[in-house]
């Protein structure tokens, strides 16, 4: 038996990385098929020089910024005609993340023996993504491998770009967050009890809500172990929801509808398809198979779906802008550009264009980030505080009919 790594598609169309243990590789063919996935790519695994340790995954990650660098290095090697080996030398020696080098001297090992580069990077999806190893195909295809690159790395900075919007614009509620979740657990277990030690003394009747308080106090200090254990099975049932394919759906419909997030997920999801597909588009791929691929790069996998339909609707003869008049999540000005841009004959131009806007779209919302989630966060904030001051304070005010007497 011997151990295998597979790229396969489901019916949805969703690529699917996986490893499994077979005789042969048309052995591991069959058992996807029959499983209802359509086989991509099946390689056998090798042991190489420097094979990586699964267990350093967790102190070694590489980072965005790691590839960002990488893919710009390497597009400025390929501009001056260096032949691979020569250059994922270098690229093993200037790389300062130890498991990025290892990887890179890995696909130097992989190219050395014969392996194409694209071939080489697919057996490193942690690394390379999808859309990375099928735009270096096209560029190896078309011979316009500098060019892909140079667009590549425009890529990879957009997303870094976003990601880093975001998470700065999120900073300030995160902070405040975990501020007032502090705040409740100090009041919960050593304000608390000290009250409903002082109000049993008297025997006062107590409100509903500091009564709810109490019982969460003491629930919370004499069967912690308890809480434990249901906030762990609790995210392992809610982590096994969402890796199904109905809690995925469920997650990506609600991601989409959120307030705030939702129109900005479906900016986001607007931009990558128009960055990528006029990337692709213009490396020479088909509309088909660069929409095939598109959709494997879009996290939601409504999204995706959308994306894949309008591959199905171009396979019967209509073009893209017509397969997208039905779309639910692509707006009125994307269709009729895009239709502008078939006209044209510019589709690839159109598509960038397109999303350059959605690009400034996103930019705007992060930067006002903070201030359209300040009516919820405040509402939240608000009706914390209220509970906590009501539960505590609200006994106080009756407190002269507990201790004088009738």
């Amino acid at each position: 038996m011997s151990a295998f790594s597979y790229r396969a598609r489901d019916a949805h169309g969703l690529l699917i990385l996986g490893q499994a243990e077979a005789g042969s590789r048309e052995e591991v063919e069959e058992k996807l098929s029959s499983q209802g996935l359509i086989p991509i790519q099946v390689t056998k695994k090798r042991l190489v020089a420097m094979e990586w340790p699964q267990w350093r995954d967790w102190f070694w990650k590489v980072r965005l910024e790691d590839l960002i660098v990488l893919t710009r290095q390497f597009t400025t090697l390929v501009k001056v005609g260096m032949g691979m080996q020569e250059i994922f030398g270098i690229l093993v020696s200037q790389t300062q993340n130890k498991k990025l080098q290892a990887t890179l001297s890995q696909v130097r090992t992989d190219i050395e023996s014969g392996t194409s580069l694209s071939t080489a990077l697919s057996k490193h999806p942690k690394v390379f993504s999808d859309v990375y190893v099928n735009m270096v195909l096209a560029g190896e295809e078309a011979g316009l491998l500098d060019k892909v690159l140079a667009d590549l790395s425009q890529l990879l900075a957009k997303e870094n770009e976003i990601k880093s919007g975001v998470k700065s614009a999120l900073l300030y509620p995160k902070i405040v967050m975990m501020a007032l979740i502090g705040a409740v657990i100090v009041l919960t277990l050593f304000v608390t009890p000290k009250f409903a030690a002082f109000y049993a003394t008297y025997k006062a009747e107590l409100p509903f809500v500091t009564q709810l308080l109490i019982y969460f106090s003491q629930f919370i200090t004499h069967y912690w172990f308890v809480t434990l254990l249901l906030c762990g099975c609790g995210y392992f049932i809610l982590d096994r929801y969402k890796r199904s394919w109905r809690g995925r759906i469920f997650f990506d419909r609600l991601e989409l509808k959120l307030p705030v997030f939702g129109p900005l997920h479906q900016k986001i999801a607007q931009a990558r398809f128009g960055h990528i597909f006029a990337a692709l588009y213009r490396s020479g791929l088909p509309v088909t198979k660069s929409l095939e691929i598109v959709a494997g790069t879009i996290d939601n996998r409504l999204f995706s779906q959308e994306v894949l339909n309008f591959k199905s609707e171009i396979a019967i003869g209509k073009t893209l802008s017509q397969a997208m008049r039905r779309a639910v999540y692509f707006p009125t000005i994307f269709v009729e550009m895009t239709a502008v841009g078939e006209k044209a004959g510019a589709l690839d131009e159109m598509m960038e264009a397109l999303a350059s806007h959605y690009d400034s779209e996103i930019a705007y919302t992060i930067k006002n980030l903070t201030t359209l989630l300040e009516p919820i966060l405040l509402l939240f904030i608000f009706g914390a505080v209220a509970f906590l001051a009501l539960a505590t304070f609200l006994p106080i005010w009756n407190l002269s009919q507990a201790v004088l007497p009738h």
